[in-house]
């Protein structure tokens, strides 16, 4: 266990980190507009070896953020339960680096395959020294990483390479946008061709099952929707259900 002025360090670092760091939004889960995050707590992050502990925190879960540290070079592990579809596009790194002399610690986006193939992953990024801890945001939107939890894991990896306290991560955070589906190549109804304005949005309802058109192959694209008509694309759409 850490001493109370590390602990009370680690409280005041991430309490000022909405007012320091990047403007922060509540979390929404609808939309393609504005970024989602998903926060991932430092106890989350599990040792990636047996010889990577044994685990350390600070503070008690509740009144403090937990910090987590291993013994030596360690590396750390956590997964990523994202919405499929999304395009990622940010990572950001909340961590406490006290250690003036050591190489940095880092966090990265590592994406594997099913067969267990790595097949992407994020540049790096870095701690850097500051003795009331801090947070590093990386920009991933060009890396074009779209969810597919069908074939692929998403998972962050956190390293550092000392084991008495000094360099230790309290949290991490992955924003994300979600997407409309890009458009086949041929269209599925004979009145919306593949130049329409609303052909990707009406081709996505229609893979998606919330619609099959007005009937004869067609979906009437400019004609009115009825309020029993709504009801269908909003519960399907939402996937909404009752007790």
């Amino acid at each position: 266990m850490r001493s109370p002025s590390r602990i009370a360090c680690i409280g005041i670092a991430m309490g000022s980190l909405a007012a320091a760091g990047r403007a922060r939004q509540t979390p929404d889960t609808y939309g393609t507009a504005v970024e989602s995050y998903l926060r991932v707590p430092a106890v989350a992050f599990q040792p990636y070896r047996d010889s990577d502990g044994p685990v350390s925190t600070t503070g008690d879960g509740f009144s403090v953020p937990v910090a987590r540290y291993g013994s030596g070079d360690s590396t750390f592990t956590a997964p990523l339960n994202l919405p499929a579809g999304a395009l990622i596009t940010s990572i950001e790194f909340d961590y406490c680096d006290q250690n003036q002399v050591s190489t940095r610690s880092h966090l990265k986006l590592v994406v594997t395959r099913w067969t267990g193939n790595v097949i992407d992953s994020t540049p790096f990024l870095d701690s850097v020294y500051d003795p009331e801890c801090g947070f590093q945001v990386l920009d991933v939107t060009s890396s074009n990483i779209v969810v597919d939890n069908y074939f692929n894991a998403y998972y962050l990896l956190f390293f550092h390479n000392v084991g008495n306290g000094s360099e230790s991560i309290t949290g991490a955070m992955v924003g994300y946008k979600l997407q409309v589906t890009a458009p086949p190549g041929s269209p599925t109804f004979n009145d919306v061709s593949t130049n329409h304005p609303f052909f990707q949005y009406i081709e996505a309802l229609s893979k998606s099952g919330i619609t099959g058109g007005c009937g004869s192959g067609n979906y009437c694209p400019d004609n009115p929707v009825t309020r029993g008509q709504m009801a269908v694309f909003l519960a399907k759409g939402l996937g909404l259900a009752f007790p």
